[in-house]
């Protein structure tokens, strides 16, 4: 928990103050307050502005019901006792924010002293730090660390206010950034164990998890639900523990089983694709058949780990079934192009490795003039976001991938 105390606080009329906190963060607010008894007051928590200065909630609103006030969303409502002060902070909610809109139904005269935000979230303690000369990527960093920690409570989540749910593929495309940074192990322990709960007999898991039910027909192919092997396989490279993984080794066969007896030519469709593409669409098909091969290979590595012969032998064969299957549909050998070309199609080739070592240097040379004809800026969805960079930069082409890391105009991690 840090408390931040207001950067500025803006009265809009007698009734209405706006209070700006300086930080996109997760957590509440405490305001000590004196007024009349009965004095209701409302505290609107929202992330934006619109164009009047007021609190906006249209980046959100769209997706809960109802929109009116008959049940407002990220508010508190405060009655005010009468006596010489109230202190009212809540306990059993958190909110996603950086603006606090207070309004009252009588007029209120308040100050920055009024009212402290509390940046919570799970207990992971620093251990990495970037420090550089270019202040685009350090305030990258910073921003991407309060991102991850405003969607750790308890278990990952892809938003602090709207939905709060522990959408997988998220969590598994920011596990290295999350461990890079924080300590974060037994944050994970939990959440896996969630996943054992949630898995069903025959192997598969929902899109979210914890659920309550949903997710298990929609949202949940490899490229979402990998988590089962990815998070365990980076808690032993980053902490050498591999107790995770002898926890989950049954759940990720039995998933990987399920997959392979449902696809068995190693092309699987089954999942959400490149979410949310800047404007290029990475067939889904392709991902999620990539995220197929990542986990049996995840399961040929753990097996060999804990000498377990006979599965290291069959999910290694599985593995290499599964690769040949997406060079052979995807990959044109001569002109070193997978699909169509496309910086996701191709940064996924070489970060997860399926191209033939004889073609990567081929494969490389096409990312790189792919990102030089975007002008140097990204054009991926989710999943590629976790490979671009690490694309460019390990075959090569460091000095692109930090030009494109340093962009500032859209679409670019500095622009947004």
């Amino acid at each position: 928990v840090r408390e931040y105390r207001p950067v500025s606080l803006k009265k809009i009329d007698e009734y209405t103050w706006l209070y700006n906190f300086g930080q996109n963060m997760s957590g509440v607010t405490r305001m000590k307050v004196n007024g009349p008894q009965g004095t209701t007051i409302r505290l609107k928590h929202v992330e934006r502005l619109d164009s009047a200065g007021r609190a906006d909630m249209s980046n959100i609103d769209v997706h809960y019901r109802p929109t009116d006030d008959s049940d407002p969303f990220q508010t508190d409502i405060l009655i005010l006792s009468g006596k010489k002060e109230d202190d009212f902070m809540p306990r059993f909610n958190y909110k996603g924010f950086q603006y606090v809109e207070v309004t009252s139904d009588n007029p209120l005269d308040l100050s920055e002293e009024n009212l402290t935000a509390y940046f919570m979230h799970s207990d992971v303690p620093p251990v990495g730090k970037i420090n550089s000369s270019n202040n685009t990527l350090n305030k990258a960093w910073q921003a991407s660390n309060a991102s991850y920690l405003s969607n750790l409570f308890g278990y990952p989540t892809d938003c602090p206010q709207r939905e709060k749910n522990g959408w997988t593929g998220d969590a598994h495309i920011a596990i290295e950034v999350g461990l890079y940074n924080f300590d974060g192990i037994t944050v994970y322990e939990k959440w896996l164990a969630d996943h054992r709960d949630e898995q069903q007999p025959n192997g598969v898991l929902p899109a979210i998890i914890p659920s309550s039910g949903w997710g298990y027909q929609w949202a949940n192919g490899p490229d979402w639900t990998s988590t089962i092997a990815i998070i365990p396989w980076n808690i032993y490279l980053f902490y050498g523990d591999t107790r995770l993984l002898e926890l989950c080794y049954d759940n990720i066969k039995r998933y990987v089983d399920y997959i392979d007896e449902q696809y068995p030519t190693g092309i699987t469709d089954w999942g959400l694709g490149d979410w949310v593409p800047v404007k290029s669409v990475t067939p889904k098909e392709y991902t999620s058949s990539t995220y197929f091969y990542i986990d049996a290979l995840i399961l040929a590595k753990t097996a060999k780990l804990f000498g377990k012969t006979s599965d290291f032998e069959r999910y290694s064969i599985l593995a290499e079934k599964i690769k040949a299957a997406i060079n052979k549909k995807y990959l044109n050998s001569e002109t070193g192009i997978y699909g169509s070309g496309l910086q996701t199609e191709l940064s996924v080739a070489l970060h997860w490795n399926l191209v033939p070592e004889e073609l990567r240097s081929k494969v490389a040379y096409n990312l790189a003039r792919r990102v030089e004809q975007d002008n140097k800026h990204i054009d991926v969805g989710l999943l590629g976001t976790k490979t671009i960079l690490n694309a460019l930069s390990e075959n090569g082409y460091a000095q692109l991938a930090y030009e494109v890391a340093s962009q500032e105009t859209f679409p670019s991690w500095g622009w947004w």
